[in-house]
C-alpha cells in the first residue's frame, strides 16, 4: 500500500478529554525528555535555588513570633525551640533589633534564590521550546507527500506556533510549579501539624474538598481546550487561505461572505475558550470559600487556645501563616494541573505529529545513487492514493534514453502529476518497479535520487530573501560565480540588473513584487546551478505573454540541453523540440512513442492535437526540425 493510503489526525484522546493522564504525560515525556540533557546544569542551579527560595518563606513569619512571644510579651520558648536562646540577645531592645533585621535579610534572600531561579528556569525554558520547534519542523520536512496534501496549512502553522509554545509550559513550568507546590505544601502541613496536632488537622480538612472540585472542574477545562485548539486551528486555516487568494475573493465580490465564514470559526474558537475561562473562574472562587473557612475555624480555635493561656499568640500567627501557605499553594497546585490540562492538549498534538508514520523511508541497505547518465524506465507501474479508490496509472512502461526529451500529455487528472511524483520518490509504486540507469530506484537513498533531479514547476514559489539566495536555493554550497553564470543562461541578469540592489534584492513573499516569466527565469536560473542529468518541466510557460514566453522558452532550452528532460504540458507549442511523447490516457494507461506514432495509437494526444490544430499551432516535432520560433523549439 501506498504512503498516503493513512491520513494524519493530531490524535485527540477521548479519554484524555477526562482530566490529566498520566500514560500521555509520560509518553510526552518519553519523546521529548532528551531535550534536557543539554541543560542539567542551569536545571540544577535554578531547582536548588528554588529549594532555598522555598525554605525562606517558610521562616518568614518566625520573628514576627519571637517579637510577639519574646519581646513585648516576655514569653518563655516552647522546649523545642530552647536552643534559641543560645543564639538570641537576652536584652528586649537588642532582641528586637537582631528580628527586624532579620525579616529583611530572609526577604533579601528569598528574592534572590526566587531571581536565580526564575532567571534560569525561564531562559532554559524558551531554549528547550525553540530546540522542540525545530525538531518538529525538520521531521515536517521529511514527511510524506501524502501527509501534507491531507493537513490544512493553518494546522501546520499553529502546531509549530502556538502548540510549541505549549511545550514550555509542559517541559519546564509544570514540572517546577509541581515540585515547588508539591514541596511547600508538604514542608507546611507537616510544620502545621508539629506545632498543633489538633489545628493542623483542621487545617486540612478542605483540601479532599478542593481536590473533588480541581477534579470536576478540570474535566470540562480539558475538553473546552480541545475545542478552542481546533477552532483556532481552523481559523488560522480559513484566514491563510483568505489572504492568499485575496485577488479571487475580491474578483468575485465574495469579501462579505468571507467575513462571515472567518466570523463564524472566530466566534466558536471564542465560545469555547470563555467556557474554559468561566469554569477556571468558578473553580477560583471555590477554593477561596474552602480556604477561608478553613483558616477561620484554625483562628478561632486557636484564638480559644491563646485566650486559655495553651498556645502562644505568636504560634497563633505562625499557624495562620502556614495554613495560608498551605492553601496557597494547593490553590495555585489546582491551577498548575488545569494549565497542564490545556498544555498536554499541544503535547499530544506535537507527540502524534513526530510518531507520525507518514514518513518516506529508505529501503534497508540503500545506497547512495552514483552519478546518473539520465535513463529513466518504468516496468509496468501502478499506483494509487488510497486504497478501494483505484489506481491513478496502470501498468505503465516506458523508457527514456540520456538527452531526451519527452513531452507528457494527458487531460487533466490523467495522472501527469501522479508522474512525476513517483519518479522523484515522493511516492513508490504499489506494483512494477522504476529503474535508473538500469538500477531498481528503491536501491538508492531518497535523497540521492533527488539531488540528481531537478523540477520546474507552473507556480514558480520564491522566498523571501535576496535573489542571489534564491536562485542559490538550488544547491547547497553554490558559489557567487555560479549563481551569475545561471542568471545569465537563464535570460534573468538583464532585469535584475536593473534592480536597485542587484541580486542582493530581498524579494516580498513568494516574489510577488516580480511578472510571472521574471519569477519563472529565476526558477530555472536555480535550477541551471543543480546540473543534474534530469529534469522535469511542469508548465514552464502557462500564463505568459508571447515576450516572456519567448525568454523562458530560450532558458529551458538551454536548462535541458544534454539532459534527460520531462516537460509536462498542455499547450503543444510548449512540447515543440520533444524526441517523443508520453500520453496517458483516461483509463490510467499509456501510450510512448514518437509524435507521428502516437497520432495513429493514442485517442487522447490524436484529441489534443486536433484541439490545437489551427493556424499557427506547433506541434511536437514530427521526423523533421520543430518549428521554428516556437518556445523550446529546436536546439540551440
Amino acid at each position: 500500500m501506498s504512503a498516503a493510503a493513512t491520513t494524519f489526525r493530531p490524535r485527540e484522546s477521548r479519554a484524555a478529554a477526562e482530566g490529566v493522564r498520566l500514560p500521555g504525560l509520560i509518553r510526552i515525556y518519553r519523546t521529548f525528555g532528551h531535550h534536557y540533557l543539554k541543560y542539567w546544569k542551569v536545571l540544577t542551579v535554578s531547582y536548588l535555588s528554588l529549594f532555598a527560595s522555598i525554605g525562606m518563606t517558610v521562616l518568614m513569619p518566625w520573628p514576627l513570633k519571637l517579637i510577639l512571644d519574646r519581646v513585648i510579651l516576655a514569653r518563655p520558648l516552647p522546649k523545642r525551640l530552647g536552643f534559641l536562646d543560645q543564639v538570641l540577645p537576652h536584652d528586649p531592645r537588642q532582641l528586637l533589633l537582631v528580628l527586624s533585621l532579620s525579616v529583611v535579610m530572609i526577604t533579601v534572600l528569598e528574592a534572590l534564590f526566587s531571581y536565580v531561579n526564575k532567571f534560569w528556569i525561564s531562559g532554559t525554558g524558551d531554549r528547550i521550546t525553540a530546540d522542540i520547534r525545530e525538531r518538529v519542523f525538520a521531521h515536517l520536512q521529511r514527511l510524506s507527500l501524502s501527509f501534507h496534501e491531507s493537513m490544512r496549512t493553518g494546522d501546520l502553522v499553529y502546531l509549530l506556533t502556538s502548540d510549541t509554545s505549549q511545550m514550555k509550559d509542559l517541559m519546564v513550568d509544570f514540572p517546577q510549579d509541581f515540585t515547588k507546590r508539591a514541596v511547600s505544601f508538604a514542608v507546611y502541613g507537616a510544620l502545621l501539624l508539629m506545632l498543633d496536632l489538633k489545628l493542623g488537622l483542621i487545617a486540612v480538612t478542605a483540601v479532599p474538598l478542593i481536590w473533588a472540585c480541581t477534579r470536576f472542574f478540570g474535566t470540562g477545562m480539558r475538553q473546552a481546550t480541545r475545542r478552542a485548539r481546533a477552532r483556532q486551528g481552523a481559523v488560522a486555516s480559513i484566514l491563510g487561505e483568505n489572504l492568499t487568494a485575496m485577488a479571487v475573493v475580491q474578483a468575485y465580490g465574495r469579501e462579505e461572505a468571507e467575513r462571515e465564514r472567518f466570523e463564524q470559526g472566530n466566534r466558536e474558537n471564542l465560545d469555547a475558550q470563555l467556557q474554559s475561562l468561566k469554569l477556571h473562574r468558578t473553580l477560583g472562587r471555590l477554593v477561596d470559600l474552602f480556604v477561608t473557612l478553613s483558616t477561620a475555624g484554625v483562628l478561632y480555635l486557636g484564638g480559644r487556645q491563646a485566650l486559655g493561656g495553651t498556645l502562644l499568640p505568636g504560634t497563633l500567627v505562625v499557624l495562620v501563616a502556614y495554613v495560608r501557605g498551605l492553601y496557597g499553594s494547593f490553590d495555585r497546585f489546582s491551577n498548575v494541573f488545569l494549565g497542564l490540562a490545556q498544555a498536554q492538549v499541544s503535547g499530544e498534538r506535537l507527540v502524534a505529529l513526530v510518531e507520525s508514520d507518514l514518513v518516506m523511508r529508505d529501503t534497508p541497505g540503500a545506497r547512495a545513487a552514483p552519478r546518473l547518465a539520465g535513463r529513466v524506465e518504468f516496468r509496468n507501474v501502478t499506483f494509487g492514493y488510497r486504497r478501494g479508490a483505484g489506481p491513478v496509472l496502470r501498468g505503465v512502461s516506458f523508457a527514456a534514453e540520456p538527452g531526451e526529451t519527452i513531452a507528457v500529455v494527458g487531460r487533466s487528472g490523467a495522472g501527469k502529476s501522479t508522474l512525476v511524483s513517483l519518479l522523484l520518490r515522493f511516492y513508490d509504486p504499489d506494483e512494477g518497479e522504476i529503474l535508473l540507469d538500469g538500477h531498481e530506484a528503491r536501491a538508492f537513498t531518497r535523497a540521492s535520487v533527488r539531488d540528481q533531479i531537478t523540477v520546474v514547476l507552473q507556480d514558480a514559489r520564491l522566498f523571501r530573501q535576496s535573489i542571489h539566495d534564491n536562485i542559490a536555493f538550488g544547491r547547497k554550497g553554490t558559489t557567487r560565480e555560479q549563481v551569475l553564470a545561471a542568471a545569465q543562461r537563464a535570460e534573468a541578469d538583464e532585469f535584475i540588473v536593473r534592480l536597485a540592489d542587484g541580486y542582493e534584492t530581498v524579494l516580498s513573499e513568494g516574489g510577488a513584487d516580480l511578472s510571472g516569466g521574471q519569477r519563472q527565469r529565476i526558477h530555472i536560473a536555480r535550477a541551471m546551478v543543480r546540473n543534474t542529468p534530469i529534469v522535469i518541466l511542469d508548465e514552464p510557460v502557462t500564463g505568459l505573454d508571447a515576450i516572456a514566453e519567448a525568454k523562458v522558452g530560450l532558458a529551458v532550452r538551454r536548462l535541458i540541453e544534454g539532459r534527460t528532460a520531462f516537460i509536462v504540458a498542455h499547450k503543444f507549442s510548449t512540447l515543440a523540440g520533444a524526441d517523443k511523447v508520453l500520453a496517458l490516457e483516461d483509463d490510467g494507461t499509456v501510450r510512448f512513442g514518437t509524435p507521428d506514432q502516437l497520432l495513429r495509437r493514442s485517442t487522447t494526444y490524436r484529441e489534443l492535437a486536433a484541439l490545437q490544430d489551427e493556424p499557427g499551432a506547433s506541434r511536437p516535432r514530427t521526423n523533421g526540425p520543430a518549428a521554428a520560433g516556437t518556445p523550446l523549439g529546436g536546439r540551440p
